[in-house]
């Protein structure tokens, strides 16, 4: 495991995007990151320091070195089984118990997860592949943070999208794939639920 693999796993681990984590360790942009993906550069001490400051569970001489794990496991992990939905969004409802579970996971790491599915379309590529495994938490609508990515269910549709700020009165939606998916505009009073995306595992077999 590289050091952008382990920076990534926290990345994952904490729910946020490379932006956002940027943000929450106080970084003004997130090239310093980017450039350890780029492979130009490694987990300095520094910023290892900064990391675990920041988030005191996260394992410093984990991230420097791959040795060990990367949480201090400073108490055991319950494994929380997170039910899977195989179904289009267009089927999704507000109330999970009316939905069938296809499969039981259970994953560490993403354990804090509401659900997880299997995402159907292509709007979200490369980012999210057409049958990749995306896992979600609910969030309120207020806690959104514009630029991250949402399973959002509402009144006029279900989709999983960039939301970015429009005005008063609506989100601005946006695909990944830019090329094939329009920009989308929707209230937010007629969103019934939102879900954070979590993780995405794209090599699962099912």
């Amino acid at each position: 495991m590289n050091n952008w693999d382990r920076l990534e796993q926290v990345i994952q681990y904490l729910g946020l995007n490379v932006n956002s984590f940027a943000k929450e360790i106080g970084l003004s942009r997130a090239e310093r990151l980017y450039q350890i993906k780029k492979g130009n550069y490694a987990i300095s001490k520094n910023l290892a320091g900064i990391i675990t400051e920041r988030f005191p569970d996260i394992n410093e001489a984990w991230l420097l070195t791959g040795e060990g794990t990367m949480g201090k496991e400073v108490e055991p992990v319950t494994n929380t089984k997170i039910p899977l939905f195989n179904i289009s969004l267009d089927a999704f409802d507000t109330d999970l118990s009316n939905m069938p579970v296809a499969y039981e996971l259970e994953i560490p790491l993403l354990s804090g997860s509401d659900f997880a599915f299997v995402n159907q379309g292509e709007a979200m590529q490369p980012e999210i592949e057409h049958g990749s495994v995306v896992f979600v938490k609910e969030v309120d609508k207020d806690a959104v943070v514009f630029g991250d990515i949402y399973l959002i269910i509402s009144e006029k549709m279900n989709v999983v999208r960039f939301v970015r700020g429009g005005n008063d009165k609506q989100w601005r939606l946006l695909a990944k794939n830019v090329e094939g998916y329009d920009e989308l505009f929707l209230d937010p009073d007629h969103v019934k639920a939102i879900y954070k995306v979590k993780g995405v595992l794209s090599m699962v077999s099912l």
